[in-house]
Order: C-alpha cells, then structure tokens, then sequence
C-alpha cells in the first residue's frame, strides 16, 4: 500500500514543520502549557473490517460491513503540544471475518497496541479558530497479535486449522476523525482508518504475495483534562482558553 506511506510520511513531515508555540487567546497573558497539561482519555466502539486473500466485498461498503466485519473497541490516551499536534497510545480489540467464493472462511481475533502522530486540520488552516469542531489527520505505527480460525473443504470434509502468532507482528496505519466538543471536558468522535499488516495471514490464506490490511471504523467519547496538576486558579488571568467558545477575549469594563 504506496498510498498509506506517502501519507504517512506526509503526515511526520508536517508535525515537524509546525512550530509548537502555543497561540493561545486569553485574557491578561498567555501560559505555556508543560507536560502534565492538555490530556485526553477517549474510549471507542466500531467495527474492524478484513481486506485480504479471504474478502470477496472489498468495494461492497455494506456487504463488508455486514459480513466481513466484527465488533470492536478501544482506548485512546492523548497529549497535545499546542491545538495542532500531538501524540497518542491507542490499544485496540478487534474481530475480523470472511469467506472467498470457494467457501473457504475465517474468523480472527486482534488485539494492536500503537502509538501515532495527531495533526488537527482546522486549528492548523485556521490560526485563530475557536470552534468546538474539529478534524484530525493522524497516522503511526504499532503492533498486533492475533488468533485465526480457518475452515476449508478437502476432499468433502470440513477441515478446521487454528494460527496464533505467538510473538506480535508489525502494522503501519493512517486515518482521519471529526470531534465535537459539547461542554468543557467532554466530546464525541468519529473515526476511520485504515491499517496495513506486515504478514499476509491474518485469514491463514497464503495467496499472491499481498499483505493483508484491516480497517477499523468508531464511535468514541473523549474526556480532556486540562492538567493533571493542582493549580491554585479557577478560571483567572492567563488560563489556556485556545479553542474554546468561553475563551474569547472579554471586553473591557469603561473607567
């Protein structure tokens, strides 16, 4: 997959071209956020989706939905530099499915752990946004285990082979999401991306010298911590405010 690297590599590139002077707007001064500071915790519920030897509705958006896809869900761990890049950890249990023309089927289970590389478009096109919505383009690398189940006649008979990695294997991924931030520290999400396996036999299929790849589509809830230190303001001169619609700049009382 050339396109999943080049975006990839897009992406790193990007991140260290951005400089990471925070623009905050507040009122009275600006306070540079240190490392305990802007957090987030996002869980997340979806569907992974198999594309390999063993799928035959790779271009059937709701066939592949339906019946080569399984439940899933995760958790993402964030920091964010200033509003357009951070880093995130993400552990991922997922299920995949499928079955090709000859009847020969599949049934996998995943479990990635990964870390990755956050750009938010928005804050990045858009210097002095303060909309509650935003996009993300992200994309990173991690690793996975998986346990496979593979059924296929021979002879007549039905034969059932079991393939479990035992040591975790390597996936590169890209994706992209929207999030929308409702009240102060709570938001939704949602998210796709598409991740591409360093094997080719996630379905026990060994076929055409072509890894396999997964998608992992979701629904999460994100709650943003502004710090995880103790500090002595509520709300006063130089809180970080970037972002926020209760942050813009008040006016000034009439002397």
């Amino acid at each position: 997959m050339k396109t999943i690297k080049l975006l990839f590599i897009t992406l790193i590139i990007a991140a260290m071209l951005i400089p990471e002077s925070l623009e905050a707007q507040s009122w009275g001064g600006r306070r540079k956020p240190g490392f305990w500071d802007n957090w987030s915790i996002n869980g997340n519920v979806g569907l992974t989706s198999f594309f390999g030897d063993l799928s035959v509705y790779d271009s059937e958006i709701m066939e592949k939905l339906t019946k080569e896809s399984g439940p899933a869900m995760g958790f993402i761990m964030s920091k964010y530099f200033n509003d357009k890049i951070g880093v995130s950890g993400q552990l991922l249990f997922g299920s995949l499915k499928g079955e090709n023309t000859a009847g020969t089927s599949f049934e996998s289970s995943v479990v990635e752990y990964n870390f990755h590389v956050r750009l938010e478009l928005i804050n990045t096109i858009f210097p002095d946004n303060l909309s509650n919505f935003g996009v993300n383009l992200y994309g990173g690398l991690g690793q996975f285990i998986f346990q496979t189940t593979k059924w296929q006649k021979v002879d007549g008979q039905q034969q059932e082979s079991i393939k479990d990695t035992g040591t975790p294997e390597f996936v590169y991924f890209i994706g992209t999401g929207l999030q929308y931030k409702f009240i102060d520290k709570i938001g939704v999400s949602l998210d796709m991306a598409l991740r591409q396996a360093k094997n080719d036999y996630i379905d026990y299929e060994v076929k055409n010298s072509n890894n396999d790849y997964y998608t992992y589509v979701s629904f999460g809830v994100t709650y943003y911590i502004e710090s995880f230190k103790k500090t002595s303001y509520r709300g006063g001169r130089g809180r970080y405010t970037r972002g926020k619609v209760h942050g813009r700049v008040p006016m000034r009382r009439r002397r």
